[in-house]
């Protein structure tokens, strides 16, 4: 330990290396540790440059130690916990937007860069990105590495990354992409050889430490509309969304149920009390006046195009049992909802770190988050409504959309809990466990895969020779498993 403290000092200075356990407290755990299981690492880290990281790694490398890379963010499932000990680096000082190239598409970005600070200077120039639903304040780039869970990931490519830089155990720095050749830049995900940058993609930083990448962004055209529509039934929300957006008339659409809208109305008022209107014992049905879900859509392009695309989304909205909700009467009933779906929808700008600080009031985990054909996500709605009944606490609630051409949906089913770790310790232990057994239950009922990796580790092994092989690329590329093995993927 004598040894990897002159070497980390002999790169970074005093300010950006820490062993204080005050400091390393702040590393041990986030919002899904539960008490008595968080562990402190050794030293946290805080690099500037790529040159950095390179040295970070063989000085971890070398002494067969933990090395945990983690960006911004609210961090709400253990990804950059360091639960195995060693050193955690810190790459939020790395947040430079190093160029918004607009005649190819892409922006070259750190992983400190935040949705806000990103989306807001694409705004400037009329483009956006894709947005997940993590707050203002995450990593852009983490987020996007673990595939985007939100905005433009229905009509447009989901996947929003292009070329990489990554700096491993066994390799060194690695160039994805187009970025591979020299002078060649960053505007493509394949050229002539195999695509390296999927491989990272959902890695979770158990395959090196992502330093800088690529990600894709659009022209916001001559107008922007976000259009609500409200739905009593879900599966006549899902057809909705699947016509809307293989028809070309939407770029994204998402489906709120009832509980999740009015926690939008909590992010507007600041409250730190859950609503009781929440806390209802039927979270199947909402209270009186209150849609059973809005489903918020983004049209894009031409004036008189838009138009058009509205007016067909309207009318095929009514044939399947749903009613437009006009934007004077969002405004006027859901103001909360209509601040926060008008800004994420409508200008592409995530809210601005903290305004989600009422999150701290509670627990929200990040719960079961899916993708499933379309044909089988109203009968996973179904199961799972029934399945929270069973043994959630108010307030639940979900969220649905199309991706890809609507050739799956991504479904996210969310249980918020009141309390300290402390206090809900065993309830959590109860969900946790839950969890577990449900993504098998779900894969063999429905087809539904789990949509991030959740420290599962007998989940690669159901994969057959694709899981084989990566575990041959991670010998390859980390000899060692030095890289954030508490993951627990290999």
């Amino acid at each position: 330990m004598n040894e990897l403290k002159r070497a980390l000092f002999s790169v970074f200075p005093g300010d950006r290396v820490s062993d204080d356990p005050a400091i390393l407290a702040g590393y041990s755990a986030d919002s899904a540790t539960l008490p008595g299981s968080a562990t402190a690492p050794s030293y946290v880290v805080l690099p500037r440059s790529t040159d950095e990281i390179v040295h970070l790694v063989q000085i971890a490398d070398r002494a067969r130690i933990p090395l945990v890379p983690m960006s911004r963010g609210s961090n709400i499932a253990g990804m950059s916990v360091p639960v195995q000990g060693g050193i955690v680096v810190d790459c939020r000082m790395m947040d430079r937007i190093l160029d918004v190239n607009t005649e190819s598409g892409y922006a070259l970005i750190e992983p400190g860069v935040t949705l806000h600070q990103l989306s807001s200077a694409l705004l400037k120039k009329r483009f956006f990105c894709h947005l997940p639903t993590a707050t203002g304040g995450s990593s852009a780039l983490a987020n996007y590495m673990m595939r985007p869970s939100g905005n433009y990931s229905a009509r447009w490519d989901p996947d929003p990354l292009l070329s990489l830089e990554v700096v491993t155990p066994g390799q060194g720095v690695v160039r994805t992409g187009s970025a591979c050749f020299e002078n060649v830049g960053w505007r493509a995900r394949y050229q002539c050889l195999p695509d390296l940058t999927g491989l990272f993609a959902n890695s979770f930083g158990t395959l090196g430490v992502v330093t800088k990448g690529s990600v894709k962004i659009f022209d916001r055209g001559e107008t922007d509309k976000v259009l609500l529509v409200t739905f009593d039934k879900f599966s006549k929300a899902a057809e909705y969304m699947k016509l809307i957006v293989r028809r070309q008339l939407a770029e994204s659409v998402t489906f709120w149920s009832w509980g999740w809208n009015l926690f939008h109305e909590m992010t507007l008022s600041k409250e730190t009390q859950i609503p009781e209107a929440m806390l209802k014992e039927d979270q199947k049905n909402p209270p009186p006046g209150v849609p059973f879900g809005i489903a918020s859509a983004r049209l894009s392009g031409y004036k008189d195009v838009v138009k058009v695309q509205e007016e067909r989304c309207i009318k095929i909205a009514r044939e399947l049992g749903g009613e437009h909700l006009a934007e004077d009467e969002a405004r006027k009933i859901h103001p909360g909802c209509y601040n926060y779906l008008n800004s994420y929808f409508g200008k592409g700008v995530h809210i601005k770190p903290g305004e989600e600080s009422q999150i701290r009031a509670g627990l929200h985990l990040s719960g079961c988050l899916v993708t499933v054909e379309p044909a089988n996500v109203a009968k996973l709605e179904a199961y799972m409504w029934d399945l929270a009944q069973r043994e959630f606490e108010p307030p639940y609630f979900f969220r649905a959309l199309p991706y890809n051409h609507a050739r799956e949906f991504f479904f996210a089913f969310v249980v918020y809990v009141q309390g300290s770790l402390e206090e809900r310790r065993e309830y959590l232990t109860h969900i946790k466990g839950i969890y577990h057994q449900l993504y098998t239950d779900l894969r063999n009922k429905f087809g539904a895969v789990m949509f991030r990796f959740r420290k599962y580790p007998e989940f690669l092994s159901y994969t057959g020779g694709y899981g084989d092989l990566l575990k041959d690329i991670k010998k390859s590329v980390d000899p060692h498993n030095i890289m954030n093995p508490g993951m627990l993927i290999f």
